[in-house]
């Protein structure tokens, strides 16, 4: 019986100083956040793109006495690459417009120019100031059978494209065409274009 009360006893006292200390808050082990590898940014010019735009051109020959001029409306696509602020891109148009004049009752044309073009930029905070260089192609040709003729040369151009959304951008061209030296007539042909068109970036 004496062991029975001091055992008791001692179990009685053993909860006292527990209760007395309070209960122990369990010990949390810390949370180590997974390491999370961002992707490399990419540049917001980057990427193809597919628009459209609207010209007024005018082509000089040597002997003519005026320019031949007209409007074109022309399908463009593209894609851009990005390192930084640099741009550089790889594209191409064709204009289905015709620049034309009358000279003495027969009609001289240009039309069908197309061109394959690579540019440098450099982005400015949505804006896109460009440089150009390329090969244009295009059918010159005159009433009557006088002149039908497939003329080439190199093309330089300065442009801007601004972006207005993530996807849609305006831009604004000009260009010189150098066709050299036209071999029916013997002349030398150049082209000036004015172009302002929309793109499609994806």
């Amino acid at each position: 019986m004496k062991k029975i009360l001091l055992s008791t006893a001692a179990v009685v006292a053993t909860a006292g100083a527990a209760l007395a200390g309070g209960v122990a808050a369990p010990v949390m082990e810390p949370v180590i956040a997974p390491v999370v590898v961002a992707a490399a940014p990419v540049g917001a010019w980057q990427g193809g793109y597919a628009g459209a735009n609207l010209s007024w051109g005018k082509v000089g020959i040597d002997t003519a006495p005026d320019d031949l001029d007209g409007a074109g409306i022309a399908l463009r696509g593209g894609y851009d690459w990005q390192n930084g602020n640099t741009v550089f891109g790889l594209g191409a148009d064709y204009d289905f417009g015709k620049q034309k004049r009358d000279f003495a009752g027969t009609e001289v044309a240009l039309k069908n120019a197309g061109t394959i073009f690579a540019r440098l930029g450099y982005d400015a905070n949505g804006w896109l100031p460009y440089a150009s260089l390329g090969y244009t192609w295009a059918k010159m040709e005159a009433t009557g059978g006088v002149l039908d003729e497939n003329v080439d040369g190199y093309t330089i151009g300065l442009g801007v494209e601004r972006k207005f959304t993530p996807n849609w951008a305006g831009y604004a061209e000009i260009s010189h065409t150098d066709f050299g030296n036209i071999d029916a007539i013997g002349v030398d042909a150049d082209m000036q274009k004015i172009k302002l068109g929309v793109n499609y970036r994806f």
